[in-house]
């Protein structure tokens, strides 16, 4: 791997640029933007800090880059070129994608994958650590991941309209939250901290304009199934 040292501002790639490397952060942190429907705007879809990767997905199915990964402070990364990556990662992904598989097929809104599907899926989740204390996402701020504990543990805590916050689950490996963001850009209904127990939090997430770009629309998948989708819906009144 070559290293890649980029000053705050500098950009590792561009949207729409063919993906030659797939990167590891390993000082500073990296943003990645989008932009939609041909707009100038910029959403931001995810920050990388030391221990993230990214650059894969364009590597393995041979796409244009789905967004601009830009330094946000002056960041260290290590970069892997796409032979390397080829030779090298696809043992290892083929052996993460059938431990993710496992886990997304317990998700009961994914129940109407096909198995390609559930191994597309499973090659997009990435993978992030949070230690003690520190928050996943915050009641009322509008979602736009999914996520499932790969390893550790977290509390999710709900405030009531007083502001009296009261624990209402603990969740665990396999356990997974988040899911309305697939469909909908809605505020969160709690807010989620890693409690630190059993070490390290290791989540697996996938963003929905990542989601929709390589499976199409939750709800179409949804509608497969008449009678989930029914049931789902009827779970969000």
């Amino acid at each position: 791997m070559s290293k890649v040292v980029l000053k705050r501002g500098e950009i590792a790639f561009k949207q729409g640029e063919d993906g030659d490397h797939f990167y590891v952060v390993d000082k500073g942190s990296v943003a990645c933007f989008e932009r939609r429907d041909g707009s100038e705007h910029e959403t931001l879809v995810h920050t990388y800090n030391p221990g993230g990767t990214f650059g894969d997905l364009s590597i393995m199915y041979n796409t244009p880059r789905a967004a601009t990964c830009r330094a946000t402070t002056e960041s260290r990364l290590y970069a892997l070129p796409r032979k390397a990556f080829k030779v090298i990662v696809m043992k290892t992904t083929i052996e993460k994608r059938l431990h993710i598989k496992s886990l997304l097929q317990n998700v009961e809104i994914f129940k109407e994958l096909k198995d390609h599907e559930f191994s597309k899926l499973a090659d997009a989740m990435q993978e992030e650590a949070y230690e003690e204390g520190d928050v996943i996402c915050r009641q009322g701020d509008v979602g736009s991941s999914f996520f499932i504990i790969k390893q550790g543990t977290a509390t999710c805590i709900q405030a009531d309209p007083h502001g009296n916050q009261q624990e209402v689950a603990q969740l665990t490996t396999g356990d997974y939250f988040g899911e309305n963001a697939l469909l909908a850009s809605k505020p969160r209904q709690g807010t989620v901290k890693a409690t630190g127990k059993n070490g390290t939090l290791k989540l697996l997430y996938v963003e929905r304009t990542t989601f929709n770009r390589i499976l199409g629309s939750i709800e179409d998948i949804l509608r497969r199934n008449q009678a989930a989708y029914n049931k789902f819906w009827a779970a969000q009144i």
